[in-house]
């Protein structure tokens, strides 16, 4: 008997042994169940230290509640040159107020003109664009032309605030006739410009946390690019009253050309001064060529990250980018 019993007691261990998870808890078993398999081993007599292992070995787990996850950081441009809304090597389109054939979905970001080509002429088709950019897997981004104070935008009410200026004009005229801003009158309408873009894409539910400044030889500059810097130095400053980032877009010729080749635009938000990024064209390239630029491109305004480079398959192509 005493045999029989030593071999009981063992083939009960045993049995109390398979009936534990792979993971030596209790889980899976009722308090029940594991009281049953102790009970029994008291009842055939189980030496006290076999008893006291199962009941450690049936002992339930100590309940834990997980924590909640971290909320996720809310989605921002960093102040830094590393702040690019952009994931590296994407591709990307820009749309003008003269695109209506969109690109096929998905692509990677794009871009949305708020104006029609120039400073005060609003892109009726801004809202549509913008609905299709948000298709990208980047967030969208705008942009906006500007030009230096001449025509019938350069009025006193686009270049009053936010400096006080002695004089907007010069007294001289332009070689088209045109009065000469001055740089006091330059700033401000910069200023107004931008807000004026800005004002439009709210109203129209464009929103972007980086606004590009789109600087061509198309429209119209002054031979003066202390006037042109005041411009885009105005623009610049009101959209960063706004917490925005701005970025400068233009040929890199075209730049020194308009803005000199010693002039490099400042900004801050909220007192954290940062860099402004660059995007500029290489012209009809393929995908692999405008990476390559990426790598040796260096930006037009000496500091700056490049960020993205615009290239076309062909001269009637929608425009491509790849982000850097």
């Amino acid at each position: 008997m005493r045999f029989m019993r030593g071999i009981i007691l063992k083939s009960m261990f045993i049995v109390a042994m398979a009936a534990l998870p792979a993971t030596a808890s209790a889980a899976g078993l009722s308090a029940a169940q594991a009281g049953s398999i102790v009970g029994l081993l008291r009842a055939f007599g189980a030496e006290a230290a076999v008893i006291t292992a199962v009941e450690n070995m049936l002992a339930p787990a100590p309940s834990t509640v997980p924590a909640d996850p971290p909320a996720p950081a809310p989605v921002r441009l960093s102040p830094s040159a590393s702040g690019s809304p952009y994931l590296s090597s994407n591709l990307g389109y820009d749309l003008s107020y003269s695109t209506h054939a969109y690109p096929t979905i998905p692509f990677g970001f794009g871009v949305v003109g708020v104006t029609g080509g120039k400073a005060f002429v609003h892109n009726s088709r801004a809202a549509s664009e913008y609905s299709w950019a948000q298709f990208g897997s980047s967030a969208p981004t705008v942009y906006l032309n500007l030009n230096a104070p001449y025509g019938s935008t350069a009025t006193s009410a686009h270049m009053s605030v936010p400096k006080t200026c002695d004089s907007i004009f010069t007294g001289s005229t332009s070689p088209d006739g045109y009065p000469e801003p001055t740089v006091c009158g330059a700033y401000d309408y910069g200023y107004a410009a931008a807000k004026d873009a800005y004002a439009y894409a709210n109203g129209q539910k464009v929103s972007s946390r980086l606004w590009w400044l789109d600087i061509e030889e198309a429209n119209s500059w002054s031979s003066d690019t202390a006037v042109n810097d005041a411009v885009i130095q105005g623009a610049m400053d009101y959209l960063n009253s706004q917490g925005l980032r701005v970025g400068i877009y233009s040929v890199p010729y075209m730049w020194k050309n308009i803005a000199g080749s010693g002039f490099s635009p400042s900004q801050a938000i909220s007192g954290a001064a940062i860099t402004t990024p660059t995007w500029f064209p290489i012209g009809i390239s393929t995908r692999v060529g405008a990476i390559n630029s990426c790598l040796s491109r260096s930006s037009f305004i000496p500091g700056s990250p490049v960020w993205i480079i615009q290239y076309e398959d062909d001269a009637t192509s929608v425009d491509r980018n790849i982000a850097c």
